[in-house]
């Protein structure tokens, strides 16, 4: 299934809009849709897709003659006898039409890269000496984000600085889900907090009139089942000392955030530690939160593990795989069927409100157009949702409610005096006010969204299932 990115399909078409040789980059982590994004770009150009992996030299230039020879319509390419890469690509090159543009894909490039050592140089000098000058777009796709960016990208590389375009292709957001699937706002919250924007985790647990904990525990919980041991081949694919990173991620999970608890408890120095946690960044694995209000090197940055899958998998299946590995799944499920709602999915939703307020604004909904949005904490309190912008001076403070009743006025009291403690811009700046709620609103609170404050503005907007029922623009 090909979902949205029309931002990266007009990228590709651009490049292949060239009057010279493209050379576009792809990369991301598995199953974020590389290949299919690559797939539904070429369906209607003449393009040779080929496919490396992790078998022999010789058995990857075999199965390119294969792909040249099907490409080519020629079946005698299959059977020429070639030794290295140079004769095979000067034999693909002399049967090229030079009055039409075509598209040459090697997806997973770094396996490539591995088998035969020497090859981004070789594709170097394939670029500069030929390529370059001819009708052609040439595409290098990876899933080892690491390996791709030494190999491609990095300034040591041998293809650096070649590259015309290139495209880290990122999850979808929660406000893509809205565009592109049934269902409402609340509906697909759940679903986004276990596929965190994978196309192929969606295709995998969205399946029509299932219960989504019954495809969870089908296809995460099951041993052997396709996710299982997901984020455990994600990151062996990435990183050598997986015990290490293994070992930061589960306590990250359990709930130590700052670098200092984190190293005291896996007894690591913290500039060790702190390579380690960059390589997880780097691999989006977790983030690093500060503030919303704050700089990016302020000392109250917390760590959260980003990617949702393994949110989920640190949560329920690596602490359980006991229990799991001997087929006792019941014990997890219960305990999967208690929290998930009440306690996954709400940390979850408020990052899809997150994403949804930048809808708002786009829309216009909201009254100004946010530059950051993020949380916010202090030594005592916190809030789910701070939107500001430096340039109009004006701030919005919000709360994400993935409660069983309606918000009462009491919240909006309550973020009225958390609002107080936040000292940006203190005296000079206007103040907004926002409230998601799961379940609605109760009539005290709309009443005071409908009618101006003392400044005679509306500034207090409610949103329940993706709907302003009160306030906004």
């Amino acid at each position: 299934m090909f979902w949205d990115r029309q931002a990266e399909m007009r990228t590709l078409e651009r490049e292949y809009a060239r009057e010279r040789g493209s050379l576009v980059v792809i990369y991301g982590r598995r199953r974020v849709g590389k290949t299919t994004l690559i797939k539904e770009f070429i369906r209607d150009k003449p393009a040779m897709y080929f496919l490396a992996d992790e078998r022999l030299e010789s058995v990857q230039r075999r199965r390119f003659q294969a792909a040249m020879s099907d490409f080519t319509g020629d079946p005698l390419l299959a059977r020429v006898s070639a030794g290295d890469w140079d004769t095979l690509f000067q034999l693909l090159i002399q049967r090229l039409d030079p009055g039409q543009k075509t598209v040459l894909v090697i997806d997973e490039f770094q396996y490539l890269a591995k088998t035969t050592p020497g090859y981004p140089s070789f594709i170097q000098g394939l670029w500069d000496e030929q390529f370059k000058d001819m009708n052609v777009m040439l595409i290098l796709c990876g899933s080892l984000v690491g390996m791709m960016r030494r190999l491609v990208l990095d300034a040591g590389s041998p293809l650096y600085g070649r590259r015309t375009g290139q495209l880290r292709l990122r999850p979808l957001q929660f406000a893509d889900y809205i565009d592109v699937f049934d269902g409402s706002f609340n509906d697909l919250v759940p679903l986004y907090a276990v596929t965190g924007g994978i196309p192929r985790y969606i295709e995998l647990l969205r399946q029509d009139g299932e219960d989504l904990l019954e495809q969870i525990v089908m296809h995460i919980l099951q041993p052997g089942s396709a996710l299982y041991d997901e984020p455990r081949f994600l990151l062996t694919g990435e990183v050598s000392e997986t015990t290490t990173y293994f070992s930061i991620l589960q306590t990250i999970a359990t709930g130590d955030r700052k670098i200092g608890h984190i190293g005291r408890t896996l007894e690591i120095q913290a500039n060790r530690l702190s390579a380690y946690l960059q390589t997880l960044e780097d691999l989006n694995f977790v983030e690093r939160r500060v503030p919303v209000t704050a700089g990016p090197r302020s000392r109250r940055g917390l760590y959260y593990i980003s990617d949702h899958l393994a949110r989920f998998w640190f949560r329920y299946v690596f602490p359980n795989q006991n229990y799991l590995e001997i087929g006792r799944t019941s014990n997890v499920e219960a305990q999967l069927r208690a929290t998930f709602d009440s306690e996954f999915t709400a940390q979850a939703f408020e990052e899809c409100c997150a994403s949804y307020l930048w809808r708002l604004a786009d829309q216009g909904v909201l009254p100004f157009i946010p530059q950051r949005v993020g949380r916010w904490w202090g030594r005592n309190e916190e809030m789910d949702l701070v939107a500001l912008n430096q340039e109009t001076r004006d701030i919005m403070f919000g709360e994400c409610k993935w409660t069983g009743q309606p918000v009462g006025i009491d919240v909006l009291k309550a973020l009225y005096g958390k609002a107080q403690q936040v000292r940006w811009r203190r005296g000079e700046r206007q103040e907004w006010f926002i409230l998601f709620s799961r379940e609605g609103f109760q009539e005290a609170l709309i009443d005071r969204a409908r009618h101006p404050n003392a400044d005679g503005r509306h500034d207090v907007t409610l949103v329940h299932d993706g709907r302003v029922i009160a306030g906004g623009e």
